[in-house]
C-alpha cells in the first residue's frame, strides 16, 4: 500500500511557513478544525509559493478566479478564493484520495456557505460537500474520501465556491481546475528516502499536487 506523502509534505511546509495560520480540515461532514491567529503577510507568501495554473476551458488563472463587488455578488477581499496548486493547467497526484487545498478570504460570521464539487471526464459529479466557512479567514484542506477514489490515468475537474447568495450562484466567488492521478513506484521510493526539502524539490519537478 503506497504511503501518502503528499498530504504529510503539504502539511509540513505550509505550518513550516506559516505556522501562524487558521488550518480547517475538511475531512468528513465533521471536520476536525485547529485554529489560531491570522497573519495576511504569511498568508500571501504561502499563495506566492504557487503559481496558480492556466484554466483548461477560458485562459484564466485558476487559482486567481473570484466575483467582483455588487448586489447579491461575494464582497472583494484584498487576498481572492486562491487554490494552493502547482504551476501547470494540470495538477497531478500519486494518491487515489488526495487532500486540496485552498485559501478562503471569508469568515463564518458572514453566514456565507462553500460547496466543493469533483467532476469526472464524462461531466458526472463523483463527490460534492457543502461546509460551512472556517471562524476566520485563512488556508482549508479538502480531502477526497475513500469511496470516491480517483482512477489511475483519469482527469478530473475540482470547483470550490463560495455562495454569498444561494438563490443567484452567478454571484459565487469561484475557483477550478484540474486533478489526475499518476501512477510512479520510482517516485514512490525516491519519496521513500527525500529528506522534507528534497520532496517539496520532487512534487515540484513532477508538477505533483
Amino acid at each position: 500500500m503506497k504511503r501518502r506523502f503528499r498530504s504529510k509534505l503539504v502539511w509540513a511546509w505550509v505550518w513550516a511557513i506559516a505556522n501562524s495560520f487558521l488550518i480547517h480540515s475538511f475531512l468528513n461532514p465533521s471536520p476536525a478544525l485547529a485554529q489560531s491567529t491570522v497573519s495576511p503577510g504569511l498568508v500571501q507568501r504561502v499563495i506566492n509559493l504557487f503559481n496558480p495554473p492556466r484554466n483548461r476551458n477560458s485562459g484564466a488563472a485558476a487559482g486567481r478566479q473570484f466575483a467582483g463587488a455588487g448586489r447579491d455578488l461575494c464582497p472583494p477581499t484584498s487576498t481572492p478564493l486562491t487554490a494552493l496548486v502547482p504551476n501547470t493547467n494540470l495538477g497531478l497526484t500519486l494518491d487515489a484520495n488526495p487532500t486540496l487545498w485552498f485559501y478562503i478570504p471569508y469568515a463564518a460570521s458572514q453566514g456565507y456557505e462553500t460547496e466543493f464539487v469533483l467532476i469526472d471526464a464524462e461531466e458526472n459529479d463523483v463527490y460534492k460537500q457543502n461546509f460551512a466557512l472556517p471562524e476566520e479567514p485563512g488556508v482549508i484542506s479538502i480531502q477526497i474520501p475513500e469511496q470516491v477514489a480517483l482512477e489511475a490515468g483519469d482527469s478530473y475537474r475540482w470547483v470550490i465556491s463560495v455562495m454569498c447568495n444561494p438563490e443567484n450562484r452567478s454571484g459565487d466567488a469561484t475557483v477550478n481546475g484540474w486533478i489526475q492521478r499518476v501512477d510512479s513506484e520510482n517516485l514512490d521510493d525516491q519519496l521513500a528516502a527525500a529528506t522534507l526539502e528534497n520532496k517539496m524539490l520532487l512534487y515540484s519537478e513532477n508538477d505533483l499536487w
